[in-house]
């Protein structure tokens, strides 16, 4: 199969998927842009109006917040969904014409297309606060392009191992509510004492988020070390992943 018609038939596929998580929802599309609506509004209320207005980031905070809850949001669907990209497709995986790895990049693009359709939110944050990027703007897509990356690869390792030892995609889970709160989206990275900032970069979404807010605020422009270790850990785990896929190809395709 030629690679125009595979990517033909991964364009239908993801299609596929996108009307058939909606269709029979009443709100339809809607649920893209609501439910990261919902999170970004219930976190502002309860840390800007509930708790005092702390100093939990920069200011407007409705918008430090949206700017951060859209990538968290994406990442993790994305990554919960992998869990399950090869899994009840036994009969499929090993007759199909298109590449195994095809099922987490369908996986992965159905999420992209729900963060996609959701970055309106942004404009609506901006609108709201009045409140508007300078030159620094240019990074966000730029760290778009990047976490789809290190998604892909962590997200083929996920899928994986999800494959061959069901009892993983609970493990991913419990992380993934862990990470939440070791990712700074509800704060600062300055918030984080100095000596252990090192170590909070080790998390790759930290370089990221920092890369999305600079638009807005130039002032969390992390040191050169802080992005360095963020995405060498980033870049490992894309590595990481397509080694697990390939050695666990086999196994995927005889117990999916």
């Amino acid at each position: 199969m030629g690679i125009w018609h595979s990517r033909a038939s991964l364009r239908l596929l993801v299609s596929r998927d996108i009307n058939q998580k909606y269709r029979k929802l009443r709100l339809g599309y809607l649920w893209v842009i609501l439910e990261p609506l919902g999170l970004s509004v219930t976190m502002w209320f309860v840390f800007q109006v509930l708790l005092g207005g702390r100093e939990m980031g920069e200011q407007p905070y409705y918008l430090f917040l949206t700017v951060a809850i859209l990538p968290w949001w994406w990442f993790t669907s994305g990554i919960s969904a992998s869990t399950r990209a090869f899994v009840g497709y036994s009969r499929i995986l090993p007759a199909s014409v298109l590449p195994t790895e095809f099922s987490v990049a369908r996986v992965l693009l159905s999420r992209t297309v729900d963060f996609v359709g959701a970055l309106p939110l942004v404009v609506f944050a901006m609108l709201v606060t009045w409140t508007f990027p300078g030159p620094e703007i240019v990074f966000f897509p730029i760290a778009f392009v990047l976490q789809f990356a290190f998604m892909y690869g962590l997200s083929l390792f996920v899928a994986s191992v999800s494959a061959v030892v069901p009892d993983f995609a609970r493990i991913v889970r419990i992380l993934l509510r862990a990470a939440f709160y070791l990712t700074p989206v509800l704060y600062s990275l300055s918030n984080i004492p100095p000596g252990a900032r090192p170590l909070a970069a080790i998390n790759p979404l930290v370089g990221l988020l920092s890369m999305y807010r600079l638009g807005w605020w130039p002032s969390e422009n992390e040191a050169l070390i802080t992005y360095g270790v963020s995405f060498g850990v980033g870049v490992a785990v894309i590595i990481i992943g397509i080694i697990t896929f390939k050695r666990l190809e086999h196994r995927i395709l005889k117990e999916a």
